[in-house]
């Protein structure tokens, strides 16, 4: 394999990697706006330019494979190449508007990073604001894009993500030389159904999301790792949260996952947490409980019923649950009820899992959890439809239930009608859930639980692919992780304490489950995706992919 030396450092790598990709494997900064690791190099913005040994002129990093014996000086350590990054970068801030105090973008703006950066940048501008060359600004592109056109620095990564990744090529640059311009095709709205990762391939403020737009600067938001939970592909994002509430959701880029990219769907599906009023309270009909009286309340709903009719449990679970509240609902319903009918499925999620929706991301299956499921025993009774059947014909008497509505669409009528019916025709029934919803007003008792971004797990995708789910919000009011309820509901059933935090039951998962051997919820956490650049860490940090 060839080695090639960067700024005096040594490093092997394969053959056809370019000379960016071992900078970024060594840690070693070099600027770009065009090259990003899941679309071609097209070395258009000429930012990445490093000295070559034996080259009579600087090279664009982006678009050079390395050669064994290679030798590269970068703007860092060469004066070459600082003078060309520093020519290249005072022609694009020409025409740049004079506008960073209210863009969007500042405080994650590659632009910025680069001016102030003491090797190429801090330069004075020869060109007076008011003969800077004008264009489009505020237009929008669509329900998800904003474009201000003045700050556009002509990296196409858009045009490029457009073509190659969504395939729907919307976007194209018009006219020439100084007035060269990004612009809708025939300036139609924007029908990508991905859209929104234009806005985070922009390394600049020319296209912004009309969701986060003004909403709030970027450095005041904390982080948390996790993984979207809008269908069974099991994209890895990131939550920018402040004081409470989630701001935005932005892709971390895993290449065996989602590469670098989410689509609209599962960005916004946060949105779907406050759409609907929660249920902040353990609740018996209309009336409020203290949970030490709704524990001892669902205990003896779910043992008397059972004691007098003798007819078995049903105990539904949900495959928006995590690894570790599934794990721990079916080792509660085993220990406390001998006889049961252990089910997960509410449609048709084992065909549709694997299913998809388009040739990217999206699948029909809206669970994040299925395979998660599957593999710790579920999925082998009568389903949702069976139940009802059973309930129908007198056979049950009591319901133990954890439900999650879907964060991506709506439950299907058909799906919420059985579920309403299945409430109705069981006498006692004790549903875990996160919203308040009608077709669940027929249980006897709620109990409220953390939703998604709530509460720290793991859950499964359909590949198979175990992935640390991290928690980012703090919980409200009475609400509480489902395995911290079960936990409780454990501890009445048997008289002894249960552990329950998340990463005690993956450790039980992972000595029990064949699916999980060899994991550990250490490794899920250390092994997660980051947010792009993928190799290294740059001292700029941002690179405008959504921060760091």
């Amino acid at each position: 394999m060839p080695i090639v030396t960067i700024d005096g450092r040594q490093i092997e790598v394969e053959q056809g990697v370019s000379v960016i990709q071992a900078a970024d494997r060594l840690g070693v900064e070099i600027p770009r706006f065009c090259y990003h690791p899941d679309l071609r190099p097209e070395g258009n913005c000429r930012m990445c330019l490093v000295e070559v040994d034996g080259f009579p002129k600087p090279v664009v990093a982006c678009a050079t494979p390395v050669v064994d014996g290679m030798v590269v000086k970068t703007p860092h350590t060469s004066p070459v190449a600082s003078r060309a990054a520093r020519g290249v970068l005072e022609f694009l801030l020409v025409n740049h508007p004079l506008d960073c105090p209210i863009c969007d973008q500042a405080g994650e703006c590659s632009l910025q990073d680069f001016y102030m950066h003491p090797d190429y940048g801090q330069h004075r501008s020869h060109v007076d604001p008011e003969e800077k060359i004008h264009k489009r600004k505020r237009v929008n592109l669509g329900p998800r894009i904003v474009l201000d056109a003045e700050r556009c620095v002509m990296c196409s990564r858009c045009v490029r993500f457009s073509e190659e990744v969504s395939g729907y090529a919307e976007l194209q640059f018009v006219r020439r030389g100084n007035h060269v311009e990004l612009t809708a095709f025939e300036d139609r709205v924007l029908e990508d159904p991905y859209a929104g990762n234009l806005a985070d391939v922009c390394p600049v403020g020319a296209l912004t999301s009309r969701d986060f737009r003004f909403k709030r600067r970027v450095w005041h938001l904390s982080h948390t790792d996790s993984v979207c939970a809008g269908c069974s592909t099991g994209c890895n994002v990131r939550i920018d949260h402040f004081d409470g509430h989630i701001e935005r959701v932005v892709p971390r880029r895993n290449p065996e996952v989602n590469r670098s990219w989410i689509c609209d769907e599962g960005r916004l599906s946060y949105q779907s947490l406050t759409s609907i009023p929660r249920l902040t309270h353990p609740r018996e009909g209309d009336r409020r409980l203290l949970w030490a009286e709704a524990i001892a309340l669902a205990h003896e709903t779910l043992h008397s019923a059972g004691a007098v009719t003798g007819l078995p449990l049903a105990a539904l679970a949900s495959a928006s649950a995590t690894n570790e509240s599934l794990w721990l609902f079916r080792q509660y319903v085993e220990v406390a009820f001998p006889q049961h009918l252990l089910e997960f499925r509410l449609g048709r999620e084992m065909e549709t899992v694997a299913e998809r929706e388009d040739k990217l991301l999206r699948r029909a299956d809206k669970h994040p959890n299925t395979m998660g499921a599957l593999h710790l025993g579920y999925g082998r009774g009568l389903g949702l439809k069976g139940l009802l059947d059973l309930a129908e014909k007198g056979e049950l008497s009591r319901l133990l239930m954890l439900y999650y509505p879907p964060l991506v669409g709506q439950e299907a009528e058909e799906t919420k009608e059985r579920i309403a019916g299945l409430l109705a025709r069981v006498p006692e029934s004790v549903v875990l859930t996160t919203h308040e919803l009608p077709y669940l007003t027929g249980a006897k008792l709620l109990l409220p639980v953390a939703a998604w971004s709530e509460e720290e797990g793991t859950y499964t995708n359909h590949q198979g692919v175990t992935q640390h789910v991290g928690k980012a919000i703090s919980l409200r009011e009475a609400v509480r992780p489902a395995t911290d309820i079960l936990g409780d509901l454990w501890q009445v059933a048997t008289a002894a304490r249960r552990e329950t935090a998340p990463e005690r039951l993956f450790r039980e998962i992972a000595m029990s489950v064949p699916a999980f051997r060899g994991l550990s919820y250490a490794g899920l956490e250390s092994r997660a995706a980051t947010v792009y650049p993928p190799e290294g860490r740059m001292h700029y940090g941002q690179e405008g992919f959504a921060g760091r």
